[in-house]
């Protein structure tokens, strides 16, 4: 049976929970069984995306699901960007959703920290990487920029206040706890905290990942598993807390043919990526800014056909709805519905499978990934290979339209600039 589950608000994070795992894995998306053949189980939907009913709905549901297990830690798996609001994909009310599941529980840490990815947590003020520099949550260049949520406030205990809808602030466990030997008693302070829904835990390094994983696993499990809110850095402290498993060697990359990659992020990182792959002779198809705003037969089927031909020559091809939030599709765009626009790069890429046209597809964008999935038939995915951090290589259940593919599923803004020419096998490493 597994040890550890996860509920993933999206499914490039939730292929970042199973790649840090490093254990045997396996996720699960929509409502199919969940495997007990594994270490690490998990369910991932498009809850980022989603605002009201449909997340209450679809959270609710895979919370149950993972209930029926018998684990020693759920993890409910956010962004280590933490972006989301009160309406959108927000983690303060996947916390309630949790009081709801585990009514017995107590205060829950909420940990997004993932240092070896440039994701810290300070004073309870969050920090993310870009272009080599380290930024608050409310100057980063793409997080504060975010087309559906972006972050105007990087102390995590007032963004969880807003989100939980009281006027309580959250407490914390901050830095200096680890040095002076007040951790524990920290920790057990906080999870006892009366009325407290939950609290934020600094994290900096792997060494305190770890303090945090051994204080998830040493709780007691009368009432159900220990939880934690936080990004695929846990997952990783808890994986390494059972097992010294060696970290997945990432292996040259070997396509069967021509490569499709389908985009819909705004993310500045992947707009990069898209411009190196195109000067380098991918195959450029860009999504016409009126099919981003309503279903058109006919041009859905001019679009497989420039897909097609592109591969069917032999082609590596990119296609996106946007370079970019300087694209004037971008904009043209507004407001997004991520489950069409997921949908439909989703479709492009299953028929192109269902054809055989290509083995070997790239999925970008954290908020979309979902619902490609699902339009592509995907119920189960596992990891076949490292790549790069918190981007695997995926192979997807028998009875999908892209059955025996290599995935790799991409957030907006995960990845080296030449990521998708690495993906196609035109570089080293």
């Amino acid at each position: 049976m597994p040890a550890f589950g996860f509920v993933a608000d999206d499914l490039t994070g939730a292929a970042d929970v199973l790649a840090q795992s490093h254990l045997e894995a396996a996720l699960v998306i929509g409502d199919a069984p969940l495997p007990t053949d594994t270490d690490v189980v998990g369910f991932a939907g498009p809850a980022r995306s989603l605002s009201g009913t449909a997340f209450d709905t679809l959270v609710t549901r895979d919370l149950a699901g993972i209930a029926a297990l018998y684990l020693d830690v759920l993890l409910y798996k956010v962004c280590s960007t933490f972006d989301s609001s009160t309406t959108v994909g927000s983690i303060g009310r996947g916390i309630q959703l949790l009081h709801q599941q585990f009514p017995l529980h107590g205060p829950i840490p909420v940990v997004p920290a993932q240092p070896g990815f440039g994701r810290y947590t300070a004073f309870s003020t969050h920090y993310a990487t870009h272009a080599g520099k380290i930024y608050r949550l409310d100057r980063h260049p793409v997080i504060s920029r975010h087309p559906s949520t972006p972050m105007s406030e990087a102390d995590l205990r007032d963004v969880l206040a807003e989100q939980l809808g009281g006027t309580q602030v959250p407490g914390a466990i901050h830095l200096p706890a680890y040095q002076d030997g007040t951790f524990k008693d920290a920790w057990a302070d906080r999870r006892r905290d009366p009325g407290a829904q939950a609290f934020v835990v600094d994290a900096v390094d792997e060494h305190h990942m770890d303090a945090i994983a051994e204080a998830l696993t040493r709780e007691e499990h009368g009432h159900g598993p220990s939880i934690v809110v936080g990004s695929g850095g846990i997952m990783a402290a808890l994986a390494r807390s059972i097992s010294d498993q060696a970290p997945r060697t990432p292996g040259p990359q070997r396509p069967s043919g021509p490569v499709l990659a389908v985009s819909a992020s705004a993310s500045s990182t992947t707009a990069e990526q898209i411009n190196d792959a195109v000067s380098n002779g991918w195959q450029d198809v860009p999504v016409p800014a009126e099919l981003l705003q309503r279903d058109d037969t006919t041009a859905v089927a001019a679009l497989d056909e420039r897909v097609s031909a592109a591969l069917r020559a032999g082609r590596n091809v990119v296609v996106h709805t946007t370079r970019g939030a300087a694209d004037p599709r971008y904009e043209a765009g507004k407001p997004v519905d991520a489950g069409y626009v997921g949908t439909l790069i989703g479709g492009i890429a299953a028929r192109m499978a269902d054809t055989e046209l290509t083995r070997d597809i790239a999925v970008c964008g954290g908020d979309t990934s979902s619902h490609a999935l699902i339009a592509m038939g995907v119920h189960q995915l596992r990891v076949s290979d490292q790549f790069v951090t918190a981007g695997p290589i995926l192979l997807a259940d028998g009875g999908s339209a892209v059955a025996g593919c290599r995935l790799l599923l991409k957030g907006g803004q995960v990845g080296p600039t030449d990521i998708l020419r690495r993906f196609a096998g035109q570089l080293p490493g």
